[in-house]
C-alpha cells in the first residue's frame, strides 16, 4: 500500500474514530496491528503518530464527550476520500471500505454518526448500495442467520452450512467460517469466528479480523479436508454455471506485438473428463497457445469459452487453473525481490520508485503483503 493512501487511511480512521466519545482502546489497537500487517513491526510509527494527532490523543486532555460530526471534519473526510478515489482501483476502494467497518466493528461502537461517515466514503468511491450493504452485514452481523439471508455471504459451521436456499454443498468441520463475494469484482473477503487453529496459507487465522480470499488460497482446519479457494468460487457459481462442462476455442489467433503470427486458425472443443494434449517442437507456439486458452492473453481473432462466457471474463475468473513448466522465482530472493526483479525486466523505462510502487500494487492484489520478505523457498 502506497505512502499517500496510508497517510489518507490514518486521518480516515481518526476522523472516524473520534465521534461519539472518541478512540476507544481495542480502535488504537486494531489501527496499530493493521499498519504492522502492512509494514511490518518497523516502521509504524510515523503513520500511527498521524493518526493519534488527526484524533486529537495527542491533546492534553482529550474530550470523552460525545458530539456530532463537525462541519471541518466533513469537509476534511470529503477531500480525503475524493484524492484517494483517482489513485484507487475498485477493488481497492471496496478494501478500505471494509476496513472502516472492521475498525468501528473492533469495539461493537457502531452508532449512527459513524455509519454516515462511512457511507459518505462509500458515496465519494461510487460504489453500489448492494455492496455497502453487503459488507456492513458480513463485517457486523454477530450470528450466521443474520449475514447468511445475504446471497454474497456464505456461513460454514463445524456442524451446519447456512445460506439462503438451506443446501449443504461443502463440509467445514471445525469450521465457523464467513465469505463475502463482490460479484463484479470477484474478490472474495473471510472472516473467522471460532476458537481453534485456522491457517490461511500458512498463516494463522485471528477471530474477527477480515482477511483478503485470493486465487489459490487453502484454510487449513482442525478436522477434515482442507477448503480450498476453488471450493468457495464454484458453491458461488454453482446456480450460474451447468454441471457438464464444455471448453471451446473457435478460430483462434495470436499475434505478437511485432505483428508476426504466433499460432493461427486453431479450432477444437472438449467436454468434462476429456484429456487433450499439445505437442510440437521447441518454439512452436504452445506455451503461447496455453496462455490464449487459459485467458492470460487476449486472441487477435477468435474466442475462447467455457459453456459459452469468455474465460477472461470476470464471472469464471477462478475457475481455470495454468501451471506452467517452470516457476521463474528465485528461492534466494524474497517476495518482494523477485516482483521487484521481473517488474524491472518489463518495464526497464520505468524509474525506481515508479517500479517499486507497481511491485506493492501486484503484492496488494495477490494478498501478499503480509508475506513480502518471506523467501518463495
Amino acid at each position: 500500500m502506497s505512502e499517500e493512501i496510508l497517510r489518507a487511511l490514518m486521518q480516515l480512521f481518526a476522523l472516524l474514530t473520534k465521534q461519539d466519545g472518541g478512540v476507544e482502546e481495542k480502535e488504537e489497537n486494531y489501527v496499530r496491528n493493521f499498519l504492522k500487517s502492512q509494514l511490518g513491526e518497523t516502521g509504524t510509527g510515523a503513520y500511527f503518530e498521524l493518526f493519534r494527532e488527526a484524533a486529537g490523543l495527542n491533546d492534553p486532555a482529550p474530550s470523552r464527550e460525545k458530539r456530532r460530526t463537525s462541519v471541518l471534519d466533513s469537509v476534511r473526510i470529503l477531500g480525503i476520500c475524493r484524492k484517494i478515489n483517482k489513485t484507487l482501483n475498485q477493488s481497492q476502494k471496496i478494501v478500505v471500505l471494509v476496513r472502516l467497518f472492521e475498525l468501528v466493528g473492533s469495539d461493537k461502537k457502531l452508532t449512527e454518526q459513524r455509519l454516515s461517515i462511512i457511507k459518505t466514503v462509500s458515496d465519494v468511491f461510487r460504489l453500489r448500495e448492494e455492496e455497502f450493504e453487503s459488507i456492513h452485514l458480513f463485517v457486523m452481523a454477530n450470528k450466521e442467520k443474520e449475514a447468511a439471508i445475504n446471497p454474497g455471504i456464505l456461513c460454514l459451521h463445524s456442524q451446519k452450512i447456512y445460506n439462503e436456499t438451506g443446501s449443504e454443498l461443502i463440509p467445514a468441520e471445525g469450521g465457523d467460517l464467513w465469505f463475502l463475494r463482490i460479484p463484479d469484482l470477484n474478490l472474495y473477503f473471510i472472516r473467522y469466528t471460532g476458537k481453534e487453529d485456522l491457517y490461511l496459507n500458512g498463516l494463522s487465522l485471528h477471530a474477527h479480523r477480515i482477511y483478503i480470499f485470493t486465487r489459490g488460497s487453502t484454510i487449513r482446519l482442525p478436522h477434515g479436508k482442507p477448503l480450498y479457494y476453488s471450493d468457495i468460487s464454484s458453491y458461488f457459481l454453482d446456480t450460474k454455471a451447468p454441471q457438464e462442462l464444455f471448453f471451446e476455442a473457435k478460430n483462434i489467433s495470436y499475434k505478437f506485438k511485432n505483428q508476426s503470427f504466433g499460432f493461427s486458425d486453431i479450432s477444437f472443443n472438449a467436454r468434462h473428463g476429456n484429456l487433450v494434449g499439445i505437442m510440437g517442437s521447441s518454439g512452436s507456439g504452445k506455451t503461447t497457445l496455453l496462455n490464449v486458452l487459459s485467458g492470460m492473453f487476449p486472441p487477435a481473432t477468435g474466442s475462447v469459452n467455457l459453456n459459452g462466457i469468455p474465460v477472461n471474463s470476470e464471472e469464471i475468473r477462478g475457475s481455470i487453473g495454468y501451471v506452467p513448466e517452470d516457476d521463474a522465482l528465485f528461492e534466494e530472493l524474497t517476495v518482494f525481490e523477485n516482483l521487484y526483479y521481473n517488474t524491472k525486466l518489463c518495464f526497464k523505462d520505468l524509474s525506481a520508485a515508479e517500479i517499486r510502487r507497481k511491485t506493492e500494487i501486484s503484492l496488494e492484489r495477490l494478498g501478499l503483503t503480509a508475506q513480502k520478505d518471506l523467501k518463495v523457498g
